[in-house]
């Protein structure tokens, strides 16, 4: 409770810096013409992406789970994507949303080391496809960046990497039960040692009780990968559509021309970027990236400092705005027969 409300904090904090952003980058006036000239048919359209975004990331995960014969009505998927959402957007690394989102499938039913596996498939494929889609980006845009951003390379290449050893470690999780399940006896103990666990029999019994549910729906899956097909390419849509709100936004504000691919590469870019901020949705290393990769498209610093702060609230604050509402909802429980 305690670490959640240093959460909010920083986010209140970098809320307020960034319309704080807006006077310094230029005068009220300029910022209040741009504003109110922005065209709105934009602005919706950023927002249905965002909506689209939302819509993918549940279909996603209703796909992953019925897949593995684990019942979940596509409404029970949008309720614990949107939650998780919440989650992630308020903690660091997006580390809350899971946690939260396996407590959902467990109300809805599914055990929860079946809702573990489904998780953790999930998100393997989102991080996989997540670092094709940047590396192919990167092979088609590398050169142009490098030569418009200064120090563009270092910072994109270490996001890069962040999430090629995100992933492997994903995958040993899952394909290393051993190993898995000695990491989890030895943080038990550590907890032990510090008096947070008191009976750390009864927590390796529970351990080794999810596991092996976690790794019996692991081990179906392994057998079957193909059944990951679709939500790979659901992901690959995901991933277009949230990439391309700043399109619009920059559309909106009157940028002339935009070279689409451009604009999503630089949008993938930023993601990679603020991937290795340990602040709640990489809050200043998303800005700042933002600001470092989108300037170029903008004649002034004004411009640029609107677009950051649209972007911002689409894509950070409007989904903890709509996973806040969707975690107040009542949830009915479903037992499995």
């Amino acid at each position: 409770m305690k670490n959640q409300k240093w959460n909010w904090l920083i986010i209140i904090l970098f809320a307020g810096a960034l319309i704080g952003s807006l006077f310094l980058a230029d005068k009220p006036q300029n910022i209040w013409n741009a504003l109110r000239s922005a065209k709105p048919v934009f602005i919706g359209g950023a927002i249905l992406c965002m909506v689209g975004y939302w819509l993918f990331e549940s279909l996603a995960l209703y796909l992953v789970a019925n897949r593995m014969h684990q019942k979940l009505s596509f409404s029970e998927s949008i309720k614990t994507s949107m939650v998780g959402q919440l989650f992630n957007c308020i903690t660091p690394f997006a580390s809350g949303g899971q946690p939260i989102q396996a407590y959902r499938l467990k109300q809805f039913g599914i055990p929860v080391g079946k809702a573990s596996c489904i998780l953790l498939a999930k998100f393997i494929v989102y991080q996989v496809v997540l670092t094709i889609y940047s590396l192919i980006l990167i092979l088609l845009r590398f050169s142009f960046f490098v030569s418009e951003v200064s120090s563009f390379e270092y910072l994109v290449l270490l996001g890069f990497g962040v999430n090629c050893v995100v992933v492997f470690l994903l995958i040993g999780v899952g394909f290393f039960p051993k190993g898995s399940k000695k990491a989890l006896y030895g943080l038990t103990s550590l907890l032990g040692k510090l008096h947070l666990v008191k009976d750390r029999d009864k927590m390796r019994a529970k351990i080794d009780k999810e596991l092996d549910e976690f790794y019996t729906s692991f081990r179906q899956l392994k057998e079957n990968l193909t059944v990951l097909l679709a939500p790979c390419l659901v992901t690959v849509l995901q991933l277009t559509i949230f990439f391309t709100v700043p399109y619009c936004i920059c559309l909106a504000l009157g940028v002339a021309d935009p070279q689409y691919l451009t604009i999503i590469s630089a949008a993938a870019f930023v993601l990679m970027i603020s991937s290795f901020i340990p602040l709640p949705g990489g809050s200043g290393g998303a800005e700042g990236g933002f600001y470092l990769l989108f300037s170029m498209f903008f004649p002034t610093a004004g411009l640029v400092a609107v677009t950051i702060v649209l972007w911002r609230i689409m894509t950070f604050y409007l989904p903890i705005v709509v996973g806040f509402i969707f975690s107040k909802l009542k949830v009915k429980r479903r037992i499995r027969l």
